[in-house]
């Protein structure tokens, strides 16, 4: 467990993380956790030598992290494709010791450059969740577009995360003018960083026919589905499934709900989901995955930012902190 993370910010998380490890809890919770799962939420990587070009860049871990990341899996967990953990838990099943799946969100081209060759080295299987638009027209998303114009603006990350979660909040059509206005307000975008580029179909049929990688929806364009009307969130679903159909020969039976927070879907999106033939859907939301959990509203956790949390995550351990607290202690 060599990596330590470069950002400072990120050091007091890989020392609880280290803590947990070190002094046995990850050992007692895999044991505790027996028969449930965890799902590892990734979305691109960087080269080492590749600036990120944005704010926001963590959603893009260096690539030599999540090599080790995906040694530490391979030699102590049974990293299973994500649709048989969502299959056997849908049907009451326990599932193997250890279990763990990896994804990815919106589909980006270093999933095919940088993370493939690292999966085929370890064995690993994967599910990517596309945003079918960005694929599509390989322009920015609107996160991307915020991110970007502030970044030419000279704003910090941390103004970022105060924007976009309040971007996040808004009725779509005053989110996507907003975003516009930031746009215009720093005269354009420029050029697209390496870290945003997306995946090209012909890729993801290259994947799809290597067999470790899978695929899934996660609408066309990427909104908050619980901002969206009813007729938008049905738009953007099916949009998304026919797409998929049509270049990859498969209808999608996964779906990654965007942001996947509480407040980010609602009776209506998992209605939706059902009605276009989505069997599983997954949240952002942190937990293990076992029987009781709803089949629209699966859980998964963020990507780790060092080996070590990949451990404390993997294993159940600060699941099992989280668990002490809600109940005022172990026991």
């Amino acid at each position: 467990m060599k990596y330590l993370p470069r950002d400072l910010s990120t050091l007091g998380q890989t020392a609880k993380s280290a803590l947990l490890v070190l002094c046995g809890l990850a050992g007692f919770a895999r044991g505790h956790f027996a028969g449930q799962g965890c799902i590892l939420t990734f979305h691109g990587l960087r080269r080492a030598d590749s600036p990120p070009g944005v704010l926001d860049s963590g959603l893009h871990l260096p690539v030599d992290l999540f090599r080790q990341i995906c040694a530490r899996l391979a030699m102590r967990y049974h990293v299973m494709p994500l649709s048989e953990m969502a299959r056997k838990v849908s049907q009451g099943q326990s599932l193997p010791e250890h279990a763990v799946a990896l994804n990815f969100d919106d589909g980006y081209a270093s999933n095919y450059e940088l993370a493939w060759p690292v999966l085929k080295e370890f064995g690993l299987p994967a599910t990517i969740f596309l945003t079918t638009g960005f694929v599509d027209e390989g322009r920015p998303l609107w996160f991307h577009e915020a991110d970007l114009a502030m970044t030419c603006q000279g704003a910090s990350t941390r103004r970022l995360v105060r924007a976009l979660r309040r971007l996040k909040t808004l009725p779509e059509e005053q989110m996507r003018a907003e975003v516009a206005g930031l746009v215009s307000e720093a005269g354009g975008l420029g050029e697209l960083p390496e870290v945003l580029r997306p995946l090209t179909w012909q890729q993801a049929r290259e994947m799809q026919a290597g067999g470790l990688v899978e695929f899934g929806g996660h609408t066309h364009t990427h909104p908050i589905l619980s901002r969206c009307t009813v007729e938008r969130q049905r738009e953007e679903i099916v949009k998304c499934r026919d797409r998929m159909e049509a270049e990859l020969g498969r209808r999608p039976r996964l779906f990654g709900i965007p942001n996947g927070y509480p407040a980010d879907f609602d009776k209506t999106t998992l209605a939706e989901l059902a009605a276009a033939g989505f069997e599983h859907a997954f949240t952002m939301m942190p937990g293990r995955v076992k029987a009781s959990c709803h089949p629209l509203k699966i859980p998964r956790y963020g990507a780790p930012v060092s080996v070590w949390e990949t451990e404390a995550t993997a294993s159940g351990a600060f699941e099992l902190v989280r668990v002490w607290k809600a109940k005022g202690g172990p026991g």
